[in-house]
């Protein structure tokens, strides 16, 4: 089994529209701008104007903000019993989160929103769903709806018939869907369990599950700032808490703030904070997914490793760049520096992967061990994937001991700081190293290790 965090790909190419507020700008047919009325020259002309959609947008955000379970949905068709009932749900769950920020914002709408013939119109329009989890999101961040809108004629209300996720605004992304669907979306309800400054979060039948992770989350988080405090920048902009939400099986680990095939145990997802500007903190939050039919939920010691690990990826994920990459950041960083994290304090030895890292020195694998770093295009060939991981762990393990952790993890900043395609480059500045003499050094190291 593996660890991973979704692409940074995806937060790249989207990341750049995040916040824009497109109204009327759609790519659709006969999309209507605020002066689309100036055509409706008869009383039979229907035309949804952008005010209109403004209007039930900050409708929906005040029924959030007040409570008001009725007003929120009663923008969905009445007449649709299920979706007037999943709707009420996403309510009752949302009530649930210490958000310090929520809202709905107006994005991009397609499709027909006007018609001189008497006809009702249909069409769709992308909603963010705009929120800030109380003392953990670094930024404010979104989850973007793409509903479907029908007006039946002139004088007739706005009226939501389908809610589903927007996909990405650049196509063949990894996921089909901008951070949908949450939680709140698709569980029957939301526990909500307390782990120190962080959350867990669980559906009702694994209340129990949650409340006993709930301690090795918090001691996890609690190791990680603690190794960041250490060794850290200290005005860097980390979080001092993480969202945390618990799935069974892969088909649930793929469908949960992402629409995509999971083939890990634990995902960190990185999100774009709202809006545009000169904040140099791009990437807003994060979400945790854990795979609780894991090896690592065996015991306590696997749930302690993957939160380590996870809550890794989340703890620099503000630290991105967030510019654009073709081949992304190298993974032997990224998955190498949450590997070192959480197991700096165990023999590699004792590394559950050790074996298969004997077997690749030996030549047993089905690629032997040539010296050379893992590479992202080889990353998972021939069911590598597991011992890139540790060659990974190995080479943060070996700057930790010729360079000092202080070193290894203002490295792994810069790496993070650097265009995705740049980050072995900014790393290896740092060390003030060649990549060729530090492949060199390393490699004696790894093959003293598992000799």
């Amino acid at each position: 089994m593996t660890l991973g965090i979704l692409s940074l790909v995806l937060v790249v190419a989207v990341g750049a529209g995040v916040g824009l507020v497109l109204r009327g700008g759609g790519s659709g047919d006969d999309t209507a701008g605020d002066g689309a009325g100036d055509v409706a020259a008869d009383s039979n002309t229907v035309v949804v104007k952008d005010d209109e959609i403004t209007k039930l947008v900050e409708a929906h955000s005040r029924a959030l903000a007040s409570d008001d379970a009725k007003a929120f949905t009663s923008i969905f068709d009445q007449k649709n019993a299920a979706l007037v009932r999943d709707q009420a749900r996403v309510f009752a769950n949302l009530r649930k989160m210490p958000l310090a920020e929520k809202s709905y914002e107006v994005l991009r709408r397609q499709g027909r929103a006007q018609d001189s013939f008497g006809r009702g119109v249909k069409f769709t329009q992308d909603v963010a769903f705009v929120h800030r989890f109380a003392g953990i999101d670094l930024r404010p961040v979104s989850e973007w709806y793409r509903w479907t809108i029908e007006k039946a004629s002139p004088k007739a209300p706005l009226v939501v018939t389908k809610v589903e996720g927007a996909p990405p605004t650049i196509s063949g992304e990894a996921s089909k869907t901008m951070y949908y669907p949450g939680p709140w979306d698709i569980w029957p309800d939301i526990v909500v369990a307390k782990a120190g400054g962080s959350l867990v979060l669980a559906r009702p039948k694994d209340a129990a599950l949650a409340r006993r992770v709930a301690p090795t989350v918090s001691a996890a988080a609690a190791s990680d700032l603690a190794f960041w405090q250490k060794n850290g920048d200290p005005d860097a902009a980390v979080p001092s808490g993480f969202v945390v939400a618990l799935v069974e099986g892969k088909t649930q680990l793929g469908k949960l703030f992402r629409t995509s095939k999971a083939n890990e145990a634990g995902v960190s997802i990185p999100m774009p904070r709202w809006g545009v500007g000169n904040d140099t903190v791009k990437i807003g939050g994060t979400r945790v997914v854990m795979d609780t039919a894991s090896e690592f939920f065996r015991d306590k010691q696997g749930i302690m490793e993957i939160s380590e690990h996870e809550l890794a990826h989340s703890l620099v994920a503000g630290l991105d760049s967030a510019q654009f990459a073709l081949f992304g950041r190298a993974n032997w960083i990224t998955e190498g520096f949450a590997e070192y994290v959480a197991g700096r304090d165990q023999p590699i030895a004792r590394n559950r992967r050790a074996d298969e890292g004997r077997a690749y020195v030996a030549g047993q694998l089905a690629m032997p061990f040539d010296g050379r770093l893992p590479t992202n295009a080889l990353w998972d060939f021939k069911q590598m994937t597991s011992v890139n991981y540790l060659m990974g762990h190995v080479a943060m393990r070996f700057i930790a001991q010729k360079y000092g952790e202080r070193k290894l993890v203002e490295g792994v900043v810069a790496a993070y700081r650097a265009p995705g395609d740049d980050s072995e480059a900014a790393l290896f500045q740092v060390l003030g190293v060649t990549r060729a003499d530090f492949e060199r050094q390393w490699a004696g190291y790894v093959r003293a290790q598992f000799a």
